[in-house]
């Protein structure tokens, strides 16, 4: 065979490498599976050539003769073939959901729940209605199926009892979940505790109020002054902050990339509405609410989250990730387990109480999840919105079951049915993936359905 052949059959074997990572590697889908398939061939042509031209200028100072191109680029081709079949294997996820058969796929049998001393009683699916060959189905899916990889956890409780629970890849009952913006449901239950201890008297506050530090921003800006609290808490504070804006400059990313003080960043940007009738989805103004409760209480968030939640919750098992750069009495994120999670939206299925205490009163519940702004996530079908808490609809043919969610980046999800009396716990790591929205329409299409059957 000629050099040319040889060297037009590595080739076809180095793009056909470059072709097979996009489906063994990566995640793309659309528009993104070319772009990485040019990159990954981008990177391979270009790795011959520079090779090709190093094997060039080593023949010339050896004063070895070189030969054709096509020769002196036979041995850089096979080269960079090896080499992108070594990027695979260095970038290939090899962890499996749950062991079984390399060649037959996972079987799931339904087990009882760990009984643990946390709080948590468990039950028989059966006895409650539950129909276990729908729960077969999901947990099954989550394994076999590519489309559902990287779920982390999976827990359904009904009347007061764990009923599912089920855990994915190398994630244990003890596991920490990075719950990302799923943490700003639980600065809503933290809000809602300074209320009954005195330290904010009403939602009507202007959040001014509790962030003297930053009061020359609020003295010449009449619009901003009048931001509230719930402003904050509902996402309508008027400042242009939109995460879901790549070009907004309140934008979470440009923000956390920036040095110094984010708060003041944030009410240093300008009005682009009135407070109140625009919905602008901003995590850094749920941080500021963190810090307005630190101010008003005098004690660090991660001390005073101790003391009036975790304690009474019997949450042991946490960890404070994330805190503001200039204040280290605000820490802005905290992992949970996910049956630590689930009790999260226990508490407010028992309207604020937990074991006979209140934690947090039945008011601030009613108020915190009832809807008062509309998102404008399209993707989600433009949900409702509380006090942090979002508001999905769930319909049953034409019967509606409302109920309020906890949810953040990755796939992070806690579901709570008031009418039916449960709560549903997804946790994964779908960061930024399109994967990360399955739990919802697991949701809608087969657990809500389900639970709805057992009322009848």
């Amino acid at each position: 065979m000629s050099d040319g052949r040889k060297l037009l059959f590595w080739t076809f074997l180095g793009f056909s490498i470059c072709g097979l990572l996009i489906p063994l590697i990566t995640d793309a889908n659309g528009a993104q599976t070319y772009i990485n398939l040019a990159s990954f061939i981008l990177i391979y042509t270009i790795g011959v050539g520079f090779l090709t031209a190093i094997t060039f200028w080593m023949n010339r100072l050896r004063a070895k003769a070189n030969s054709g191109w096509q020769a002196l680029a036979l041995r850089p081709s096979k080269a960079m073939a090896i080499f992108m079949i070594g990027f695979g294997l260095f970038w290939f996820d090899f962890s499996a959901p749950r062991p079984h058969a390399i060649l037959g796929e996972y079987s799931y049998s339904y087990a009882l729940p760990t009984l643990r001393k946390d709080g948590w009683p468990v039950g028989e699916a059966a006895s409650e209605g539950i129909d276990t060959k729908v729960i077969k189905t999901i947990v099954e899916r989550f394994v076999n199926n590519p489309k559902f990889k990287w779920q982390h956890s999976f827990i359904l409780i009904k009347n007061n009892k764990v009923l599912v629970e089920e855990y994915f890849y190398d994630y244990t009952i003890d596991s920490l979940n990075d719950l990302r913006s799923a943490n700003k449901s639980i600065t809503s239950i933290l809000v809602g505790i300074p209320f009954q201890q005195g330290f904010i008297s009403s939602v009507d506050d202007p959040i001014s109020m509790y962030l003297p530090e930053y009061k020359e921003l609020f003295a010449d800006a009449p619009r901003k002054a009048v931001i509230t609290i719930e402003h904050m808490l509902t996402m309508q504070s008027g400042l242009d902050a939109n995460d879901w804006d790549r070009s907004s400059p309140g934008n979470e990313n440009r923000i956390y990339k920036s040095d110094g003080d984010w708060i003041r960043k944030l009410f240093a940007l300008q009005m682009i509405t009135e407070p109140g009738p625009t919905f602008s989805y901003s995590s850094i103004g749920e941080i500021a609410l963190r810090q307005a409760m630190v101010n008003a209480s005098g004690t660090p968030l991660d001390e005073f989250a101790q003391k009036y939640l975790f304690k009474p919750l019997n949450i042991k098992n946490y960890q404070w990730t994330h805190r503001l750069i200039n204040r280290s009495d605000v820490p802005y994120r905290v992992q949970l387990t996910s049956r630590d999670f689930a009790k999260l939206g226990q508490l407010y299925l028992n309207q604020g109480i937990w074991e006979g205490d209140q934690i947090v009163s039945s008011d601030w519940v009613k108020a915190s999840t009832t809807k008062h702004a509309t998102t404008t996530d399209k993707r989600l079908g433009f949900p409702g919105y509380g006090y942090l808490w979002w508001k999905h609809d769930f319909w049953v043919e034409d019967e509606l079951f409302e109920g309020f969610q906890a949810q953040g980046n990755g796939g992070q999800f806690l579901f709570v049915f008031p009418r039916l009396n449960s709560i549903i716990v997804f946790t994964s790591r779908n960061f930024s993936n399109s994967r990360q929205i399955n739990p919802l329409q697991i949701m809608r299409d087969e657990i809500v359905p389900m639970l709805a059957a057992t009322q009848r």
